[in-house]
């Protein structure tokens, strides 16, 4: 299911309940549809089953990790090659705005300086990315959620729910209903309400196992047919794993420029690509190559996701569609960035492969 199929459900919802409010800043990291994409998101409460909640739980934060990955990456790597045009005598108005304009100057500025047949060699060790276990088993946890008394009761086909009712029955009660029995009655009182047992619909209290319908709440619940909560191990562990790659540290690579010509402005082209260089190639590798997979992962999990967590709410609905914009939206600037990078130290001679 789209994004925008989600921004007309979530528009639906807002009618029927005569709000827009749950609606306003879908589409904003941490805006006021889904504070949670912003930072908190492993202690959210997006449903009732605890199975759906830890799912959402872990794709929403896993989300927003990559939303804030891919604007420090992106604002690395602009970095990056705004001081390497610097350096090299660029200006402003040169290099223009946005990381890919910046990085595509720098390569045509080496291509004109390296023009006369000068070639360029990068050396380096790739970056070292440590992933947090605590970060992913802290998430994982909350991927096994139980079934819980209230899903029981959201989640079981009308008519089929039974158990103690501490409020008025409004099914039949299998045991003493204190009541108006819709039926035949066992004992009566002086005013002819029932105080026995009924053989039919208990309207009243019931001392032992109501059926179908309590106006109150429900104690130790049952369920004659299957509670089908919503069902996601896979893509909340996936999400998991994701959260705990994204967050990961990663250390700048160790580079070595070497030139096959020592002229003035091949010595202003080593000594820039020497400091920013290391930030390129881990953009390439650590925040490109590593975590590709991861998303891919969550793109899919967003796409999957409306039709796995059924009618959570409009919170939930309104946190899903915002998480799978944001996840869209960094894979669109992590692309950009990476592609930059990429293209500045091939100049440089620093294949990632």
């Amino acid at each position: 299911m789209s994004y925008q199929t989600w921004l007309q459900r979530c528009a639906g919802l807002a009618v029927a309940s005569a709000s827009v409010s749950a609606c306003a800043g879908l589409g904003n990291v941490g805006g006021m549809a889904c504070p949670e994409l912003g930072g908190g998101a492993l202690n959210g409460n997006f449903a009732a089953d605890a199975k759906a909640n830890g799912t959402l739980r872990a794709f929403v934060q896993a989300s927003g990790d990559l939303a804030r990955l891919s604007d420090k990456v992106e604002g690395e790597v602009s970095a990056a090659c705004g001081r390497i045009g610097k350096d090299l005598g660029l200006t402003a108005a040169q290099m223009g705005k946005g990381t890919k304009a910046k990085c595509d100057a720098v390569t045509a500025k080496i291509d004109e300086i390296m023009s006369g047949g000068v070639s360029l060699k990068a050396s380096f060790t790739p970056p070292e990315c440590r992933v947090s276990a605590s970060a992913e088993a802290s998430c994982s946890g909350q991927c096994s959620g139980k079934v819980d008394p209230g899903s029981i009761v959201a989640n079981c086909e009308p008519g089929k729910l039974s158990g103690t009712c501490e409020g008025t029955c409004g099914g039949s009660c299998q045991g003493t209903c204190n009541g108006t029995c819709s039926g035949t009655c066992s004992a009566k009182d002086a005013q002819g309400k029932c105080i026995g047992q009924c053989q039919g619909t208990c309207s009243g209290q019931c001392q032992g196992t109501c059926h179908a319908k309590c106006s109150g709440t429900w104690k130790a619940p049952r369920c004659e047919a299957t509670v089908k909560g919503p069902s996601a191990d896979v893509k909340c562990k996936a999400s998991c794993e994701a959260h705990a790659e994204l967050t990961a540290q990663c250390t700048e690579p160790k580079v070595q420029v070497q030139a096959s010509a020592n002229t003035a402005q091949m010595a202003k082209l080593v000594a820039s690509l020497q400091v920013n260089l290391p930030i390129l190639v881990r953009a390439e590798l650590a925040y490109g190559k590593r975590i590709a997979g991861q998303i891919k992962t969550l793109v899919e999990i967003g796409a999957e996701l409306p039709e796995i967590i059924g009618q959570a709410g409009m919170h939930a609905a309104a946190c899903v569609g915002a998480s799978a914009d944001a996840v869209l939206n960094a894979q669109v600037s992590l692309s950009v960035s990476v592609q930059a990078s990429a293209s500045v130290s091939g100049k440089a001679g620093a294949h990632g492969g």
